[in-house]
């Protein structure tokens, strides 16, 4: 197991970045790569993410998602580095999971089974405690429906302008909705009773990674189709008719 790695200085440069990502067990940062990393997130946050992430789970995953999103590491890599005491899984789940980081709330999308076996997504929304403190504990958690994934995809795709849903959970009292805004971002709202409403941004970084999810997951219920097929086919079911 690597050693932790030391507080960083406050300016710190890229030799120290990147040796503190190593010591994670995270992936360098090129030096041609810098300017994508610096559009997926800002440079303080990833800063004060590297010296919380030796005692903090979380602010590994935020790391290994900024990564992702940049284009840097394998997939293995970012797996590791994220989740480097995973829970036992649900046999029903494949784990996959994508997170989108806001302000004042987080979001998790993972690939999840409903009870009849379709593979689907659960969407968990939670409050932030603090800079890169996110209290999942007290997350909301609901599974789309089968109905509800294509339309999804489509939102998360551009074919539709935006959905919402309610009467998710035990009570019908959760719901979730998604509207399409400039500059290619998508903007997700995770509602439940005394609960409130958490609402996160997904920048197109992580749109890409979202949409990917869902598309996986289709596929999986779908296997004579390739993603290509998918695509078209959302395109053609799920597009507004025009008047």
């Amino acid at each position: 197991m690597p050693p932790h790695p030391s507080a960083l200085s406050a300016r710190p440069t890229l030799a120290e970045i990147n040796a503190a990502l190593v010591g994670l067990g995270l992936p360098r940062i090129p030096q041609e790569k810098i300017a994508s990393v610096l559009q997926v997130e800002d440079r303080a946050r990833i800063v004060a993410a590297i010296d919380r992430a030796p005692q903090d789970a979380e602010a590994r995953r935020f790391l290994a998602d900024v990564l992702s999103a940049a284009g840097i590491g394998s997939e293995a890599a970012i797996d590791t580095a994220s989740n480097p005491a995973p829970e036992q899984p649900d046999p029903r789940m494949d784990n996959a999971a994508v997170h989108v980081y806001g302000g004042r709330f987080a979001l998790c999308f993972e690939a999840d089974t409903t009870r009849q076996g379709f593979p689907t997504v659960a969407l968990d929304a939670t409050n932030a405690d603090g800079p890169m403190q996110y209290n999942w504990s007290q997350k909301i958690r609901l599974q789309l429906t089968r109905a509800e994934m294509p339309v999804v995809t489509a939102v998360l795709l551009g074919v539709l302008p935006g959905c919402e849903f309610k009467n998710h959970g035990q009570d019908k009292d959760k719901g979730f909705s998604l509207e399409r805004q400039k500059g290619g971002r998508v903007y997700v709202k995770v509602f439940a009773r005394e609960q409130g409403v958490k609402g996160v941004p997904i920048i197109p970084a992580d749109l890409f990674f979202v949409s990917a999810l869902f598309i996986r997951q289709l596929q999986k219920a779908c296997p004579w189709m390739n993603a290509t097929s998918l695509v078209e086919l959302i395109k053609l079911t799920q597009a507004i008719p025009e008047s």
